[in-house]
């Protein structure tokens, strides 16, 4: 007996519009143009909480967090880090980034040259098992070498360990969303 296809008589709803694709519908996102994180106050819905782009650095509120002396990232750091994640699959005008590790200076210098390098490329890795190429993404470690505050107080040994992320070739087309 021959196959005959009837119509479906369910009608689709067309897809939400998600400019910076972020998983927040347009018409519910405080800031549709830049990928941000749910939110139940409708004033900050769907914006960014933990990155904000400046020029050529992607500036992080809150430190990546790894286990004492390791290269293991602390899950308090997975909302920032997929932050970045969402803004570089917004963004596929960003080329390349660099992701740089850096330490105080307590301890062998090597062993902190070491440490660095071994957190930036862990940082690397969590952002491609999230979804991001990883030709668009390199890492360095500095250990030591580029202090930013004194590592003569506490205060200032934490602000030297650090990772930081670096927009390295962006096509002047795709320009990053920026606040």
């Amino acid at each position: 007996c021959p196959r005959t296809r009837t119509a479906s008589t369910t009608a689709t709803a067309a897809p939400e519009d998600d400019a910076d694709s972020d998983g927040i519908p347009d018409a519910q996102d405080a800031c549709p143009k830049e990928p941000g994180q749910k939110n139940s106050d409708p004033k900050k819905n769907g914006c960014p909480t933990f990155i904000k782009v400046e020029g050529n650095v992607v500036r992080i509120m809150q430190q990546v967090h790894f286990a004492t002396g390791s290269a293991v990232i602390l899950p308090e750091s997975f909302p920032m880090l997929q932050e970045i994640t969402n803004l570089l699959k917004a963004n596929k005008g960003i080329k390349k980034m660099s992701i740089e590790g850096h330490t105080d200076n307590r301890g062998a210098a090597d062993l902190n040259k070491k440490l660095s390098g071994d957190r930036a490329a862990a940082v690397r890795t969590w952002l491609i098992q999230h979804g991001v190429e990883d030709g668009r993404l390199e890492s360095h470690g500095f250990g030591l070498e580029k202090p930013i505050e004194t590592n003569d107080t506490e205060q200032g040994r934490a602000a030297n360990r650090r990772v930081e992320f670096k927009i390295l070739d962006e096509e002047d087309t795709n320009k990053v969303q920026k606040k």
